[in-house]
């Protein structure tokens, strides 16, 4: 029997453990190399991002330069409006919000119940100037308001696009929470929803909205959200106040044509049908002797509204909005939404089992 040498056993050991070492080591060498990371301190270009960079890739050093960029866009709002107690009598009650400068000309976008209402307001600037602001108009269906100042050297952020936003994108929200003493604060987190309806604390419906878990409190109302290019996206408008990082911005592609009629109006005129209305249900269908089982039921029609003079009558249901079949009430006003006054839109019927196609001019809101 030949007889083996025990030193190629030790050697080809050794080798194996080497090599085991050595792939023990694959994984860090895989992770970049510090020089390759960008720099928290390289801003980002005039479009936004690095070159030959995707912006949203860097989070940390973008927030640093939307904050940079942005901060100086952003104002703080301090109204005083009257109220009443009744133990003190009248009395003028203070309020401080938040507001972004969208042109140079001095035009500010806030909230409507930061400003509605308010006698005077005062607007704060970057730099530390306090100047008067004047309402130039309120939408409170939209919770949207225009206030304007007279100031130089202002500074305006970039009206952005939010009809194509995805969840998981970076979402950066600059305010003013709790009041001006903690003004510009940065919060920074991402877009959790969008297309959400909630209902505020007095009673408002405002849909559409974008969810983000960036913190936004008390005082951010009317400041801005902001995309990875540090562009506006939203503004901040509420905070569910039963859960932890659920906030909502009113997204700018909605608030961009509001903003153009209160600045060229002073206020927003949406179409009115002029009927009062309930979707159809067991109770209005007995009632009326409906012969549908779903639509807009019509409970009462406004003297010399458009629908009266389009020969609309209680009892009627409405089944389409202009080709667009409407079943509940947040649908059908939705459908009216979409077109202008002084437009002629064709509504589909159920009278009694009976189908009819009635032509309505819409006319502005009696109270608009």
């Amino acid at each position: 029997m030949r007889r083996v040498d025990l030193r190629w056993f030790l050697v080809v050991a050794l080798l194996l453990a080497a090599f085991l070492a050595g792939g023990a080591l694959v994984g860090p060498r895989l992770l970049p190399r510090p020089e390759l990371l960008p720099s928290p301190e390289e801003p980002l270009s005039p479009e936004g991002s690095r070159a030959g960079d995707d912006v949203e890739l860097y989070p940390y050093s973008t927030i640093t330069a939307i904050a940079e960029r942005v901060g100086p866009a952003v104002v703080g709002i301090a109204t005083r409006e009257p109220a009443y107690d009744w133990f003190y009598g009248v009395y003028e009650r203070e309020g401080v919000g938040s507001g972004i400068i969208f042109d140079p000309a001095g035009y500010i976008l806030t909230n409507d119940h930061v400003v509605g209402g308010a006698r005077r307001i005062t607007v704060t600037l970057a730099d530390g100037r306090q100047v008067p602001g004047r309402l130039i108009g309120t939408d409170p269906g939209t919770d949207l308001a225009v206030v304007k100042i007279s100031a130089s050297g202002l500074t305006p952020a970039v009206l952005g696009d939010s009809t194509n936003l995805r969840v998981g994108e970076l979402a950066v929200a600059i305010g003013n929470p709790l009041g001006l003493e903690f003004q510009r604060s940065v919060t920074a987190g991402i877009i959790s929803a969008v297309n959400r309806t909630i209902e505020t604390d007095d009673g408002k419906v405002l849909e559409n909205l974008i969810q983000t878990d960036a913190p936004i409190n008390p005082g951010n109302s009317g400041g801005p959200l902001l995309n990875a290019r540090g562009e506006v996206i939203g503004i901040n408008t509420a905070k569910a106040q039963a859960a932890e990082g659920m906030g909502f911005a009113i997204p700018v592609s909605l608030a961009r044509p509001v903003v153009e009629e209160l600045m060229a109006h002073g206020r927003v005129l949406r179409p009115w049908l002029g009927v009062y209305t309930a979707e159809v249900n067991r109770e209005i269908s007995a009632y009326f002797d409906l012969k549908v089982t779903a639509g807009i039921a019509v409970l009462d029609v406004y003297r010399g509204s458009p629908a009266a003079r389009a020969g609309i009558r209680p009892g009627d249901v409405i089944l389409k909005v202009a080709g667009q079949p409407v079943r509940t009430l947040p649908e059908f006003t939705s459908a009216l939404a979409r077109h202008k006054v002084g437009e002629r839109i064709a509504l589909d019927v159920d009278r009694r089992g009976k189908r009819l196609a009635i032509t309505v001019l819409l006319a502005p809101r009696p109270n608009e």
